[in-house]
């Protein structure tokens, strides 16, 4: 696995341009889901793994830097980090860069859950996945750690 996970590629879509000429603040979101998907698909969590288990994973906190407003056309690519696991939940990580000259256009982390659809309850990862996600988690430990992951939302002063 590339330090952070770098796979996904994105391109800002018309019907995601807003009042102010540039990308909503929801489709950002849009873009960091799709790389998560691709994150979810090395751990074998994907859609296919919801299929197949009705199990699957639910964000249960997230937070958003905008950093820099994206147009319709940009290209971005999202870079993936996986900080930390236990036996249900995974803390995730996402920095979106503007291509080609890499600014930094957004920042996004999120706190997930592993949940049973058919109880609608959070359980344990199967051993199979928990194996993959605690082998990206020791992975990413080895890089220096976002400085921006853990902020919160607050008036300075």
């Amino acid at each position: 696995m590339s330090l952070p996970f770098a796979t996904f590629e994105g391109e800002v879509k018309p019907e995601w341009i807003d009042g102010n000429s540039h990308m909503n603040l929801a489709y950002y979101l849009v873009l960091f889901d799709h790389a998560l998907d691709l994150l979810c698909a090395e751990w074998d969590l994907d859609w296919a793994y919801t299929k197949r288990t009705q199990m699957g994973m639910f964000a249960v906190e997230t937070h958003t830097l905008y950093e820099q407003e994206l147009v319709l056309g940009d290209r971005v690519r999202v870079h993936s980090w996986a900080l930390a696991a236990d036996a249900k939940r995974v803390h995730v990580a996402q920095e979106m860069f503007r291509l080609p000259d890499m600014a930094r256009a957004s920042c996004w982390e999120a706190m997930m859950l592993h949940v049973d659809l058919t109880q609608r309850k959070v359980v344990p990862w199967p051993e199979a996945q928990r194996s993959r996600i605690a082998t990206t988690v020791a992975a990413h430990a080895a890089l220096e750690r976002p400085g921006w992951v853990g902020r919160k939302v607050a008036m300075p002063g």
